[in-house]
């Protein structure tokens, strides 16, 4: 799947002291498009340019093909485990089995963080040990972080605007520690798949804690049961909400070499206001704390009907947010996982941390090629002008045959056959 020629590595393509890099840089096939995109060694660069023909890859999987997965078992057996200590607590009116549950939410979101970075190139990052208790430790100092401020805020300004406000307080609270890394840390924290994983687990961390939390609250002993077939799809919300956040900010991040681009901060933002709405749009229908607890099961009959049919709405939201975990995660999918991988996780080579105006990188029509280059000489494959700027040039003379050159060396050769250009 590499392209036949190699070109020189880009600004940010050195990766860090350590990192393993199975895919070398180069230019690979990354769709079944005729068409071939930039990896530097640890991500694409966003640059890319027709290839003669679409490569042979496999279509989409199954309908249901997902119950074989890995991710899947882990999930179902996290609701399984959920939902028994909720029946404990109902049968024997003692909540405490709830606790219990904390369990199957760990096992329930591990599983969400697996969906998201199953195809990004996780094998190849080392320490996977290390960073999942810094991704941990994250976490908890999310939970904390959010939990304070959502009082303070709640005491100040009263639980409408509290709910308004949780989006840029849990969001930034994940996001606190893994950016902290990525600006102060050491070169592994730039690397995206490790931006990535870090936010998933912070963000499956607070889940777990907000799901437990949730579990204990009711004071009816059913009420578990409810709370247990509806909170693990919701707690959903903070791993895929972050993750999509992540990936855009790091992918960016490593594209521009610093911390704060724009792409990351519009990343930020759509996750921000993605969870804000999600807790705030209740507003709208004059819920309130009394309404809430109002709405929780009091019978086994109410807490099998509630929590059924309320577990089926989170689970479709949590799937929309799947979609957008995904949109920013597959940018990060790795030439070796092309060829395995659904076609929904190949990149769309997404220009998160571009250049504004980056120079085009597919050859000209036949009637725009540009006259011969005398100022640089004649070019031809191999040929090392010293002065001319990255661009497409004609070689030996011939408007029909052009080069890119990179700045440092010839990356492809295009030939017009009269219908599209060729590589050669």
């Amino acid at each position: 799947m590499t392209a036949p020629t190699t070109p020189a590595a880009t600004a940010v393509g050195a990766a860090p002291p350590g990192a393993a890099t199975p895919d070398p840089p180069g230019w690979y096939c990354y769709s079944a498009l005729a068409g071939l995109a930039e990896w530097d060694g640890v991500a694409w660069t966003g640059r890319g340019h027709v290839a003669v023909a679409p490569p042979v890859l496999p279509g989409p999987p199954g309908a249901f093909a997902f119950v074989r997965q890995r991710w899947f078992r882990w999930m179902a057996l996290g609701q399984v485990l959920t939902v028994l200590p909720a029946v404990l607590s109902g049968t024997t009116g003692t909540a405490w089995w709830s606790w219990i549950s904390v369990v199957g939410y760990l096992a329930f979101l591990s599983g969400g963080v697996m969906v998201v970075a199953r195809f990004v190139g996780l094998d190849r990052v080392a320490d996977r040990r290390v960073l999942t208790w810094i991704g941990i430790g994250s976490g908890v100092v999310a939970f904390g972080i959010g939990f304070g401020l959502e009082v303070l805020v709640d005491h100040v300004a009263g639980w409408a605007t509290t709910l308004w406000m949780t989006g840029p307080i849990e969001e930034g609270g994940k996001l606190l520690v893994p950016v902290l890394l990525l600006a102060f840390g050491t070169p592994r924290f730039r690397l995206p798949p490790v931006g990535l994983y870090l936010v998933l687990v912070s963000g499956a961390t607070v889940g777990v804690l907000e799901g437990a939390e949730y579990e204990s609250r009711p004071g009816f002993a059913w009420a578990h049961l409810q709370m247990a077939l509806v909170r693990p799809s919701a707690e959903l919300l903070h791993v895929f909400v972050a993750g999509f956040a992540a990936a855009v900010i790091w992918l960016a991040a490593w594209r521009r070499g610093r911390t704060v681009t724009a792409a990351g901060v519009v990343a930020f933002l759509v996750a921000a206001g993605i969870h804000s709405f999600h807790d705030g749009v209740i507003t709208f229908f004059h819920v309130t704390p009394h309404s809430f607890t109002s709405s929780l099961a009091r019978t086994l009959g109410q807490a099998i009907d509630r929590g059924l049919s309320g577990g089926a709405f989170a689970l479709v939201l949590a799937a929309l947010l799947y979609l957008l975990a995904r949109h920013g995660a597959r940018e990060l999918t790795p030439p070796g996982q092309i060829a395995t991988c659904p076609p929904s996780w190949r990149p769309q080579l997404k220009p998160w941390g571009c250049d504004p105006l980056p120079a085009a990188e597919t050859p000209v029509a036949w009637s725009a090629s540009p006259a011969p280059a005398a100022t640089y000489g004649t070019f031809f494959p191999g040929a090392a002008p010293t002065t001319a700027p990255p661009g497409w040039y004609a070689i030996g003379g011939d408007p029909g045959l052009q080069g890119w050159w990179t700045g440092a060396g010839w990356a492809s050769v295009h030939r017009w056959d009269g219908n599209r250009w060729a590589r050669t």
